[in-house]
């Protein structure tokens, strides 16, 4: 996320942000309008990773080749206008394969690691283009998906139609790509693209606090979450507490670690 002519730009990183913490999306937006410092943060096994899915990339552009595709790279890593300019005109020509695509759309923009020539009519010809993402986990998870359907959206934008398809090719698949019907995801998609266009409108309106979250551990605030948690004295400082008795705890009154403590043991026992 960042500004651009007073507008935010938004990326498939920002969804699945908002998707995991809404809390994030509110931090995200003050660093963007220059309100807030982001923090100086480098983890070394998220280095090895990032690392490691280029070398997978790479070695899908590589294997690809070997099969007697021609490739063409999109050079740079932003999505400025000249490479949304060389992306069009690829697609505009045909190119088989295209490498690193950038779009930009309606605020919304993103570099798709490969775009697959397909033999199904669209304003650009007799062909148009499905996108692949090159990944390292086992597993596919929602933010994939997510990811998947904007980038179908912004392909869209240039070609006219929406691919049927997208693909995710794993580390452990020998370069088989996994399958994904658009249809199949486009409301929920709708959903959470929408959602997160309403907490940028909303942003202000009302604080929210930072709840533990299952990814607190990739971003960047976790150290500036964790005070907050430990100065508002939050429930989940509770050994072993889960979300569901945090939630029952707060319909009942009890909003710290301090509350409960206090709580008579009568009382207690009524609400399990």
């Amino acid at each position: 996320m960042h500004l651009r002519d007073d507008s935010l730009l938004l990326s498939a990183s920002d969804l699945i942000g908002h998707l995991n913490c809404r809390h994030l999306t509110g931090l995200d937006i003050e660093v963007a309008r220059g309100t807030l410092p982001k923090p100086t943060f480098w983890d070394p096994l998220l280095q090895i990773l990032w690392e490691r899915g280029t070398r997978h990339e790479r070695g899908y552009m590589e294997h690809l080749k070997a099969q007697g595709f021609d490739v063409t790279v999109i050079d740079g890593v932003g999505v400025d206008d000249d490479a949304v300019a060389q992306t069009r005109t690829a697609m505009i020509e045909g190119h088989p394969m295209i490498v690193q695509g950038a779009f930009r759309l309606n605020g919304w923009v993103g570099r798709t690691d490969i775009l697959r020539r397909i033999d199904t009519p669209s304003n650009l010809g007799a062909w148009s283009y499905e996108v692949i993402d090159t990944k390292l986990a086992r597993e596919t998870k929602g933010g994939t998906v997510l990811q998947l359907c904007l980038y179908a959206e912004l392909v869209a934008s240039v070609q006219g139609l929406t691919p049927a398809y997208s693909y995710v090719v794993a580390p452990w698949s020998d370069y088989e790509p996994q399958i994904f019907r658009m249809d199949d995801y486009a409301a929920y998609y709708r959903r959470v693209r929408d959602g997160l266009a309403r907490a940028i409108d909303e942003h202000g309106d009302s604080e929210i606090h930072p709840d533990p979250k299952a990814h607190c551990d990739i971003y960047h605030w976790q150290d500036r979450c964790d005070q907050r948690r430990r100065a508002d004295d939050h429930l989940s400082l509770v050994a072993g507490i889960s979300k569901v008795q945090i939630d029952e705890l707060k319909r009942q009154g009890i909003e710290t670690a301090a509350n409960l403590a206090v709580m008579p043991r009568r009382q207690m026992t009524a609400r399990r």
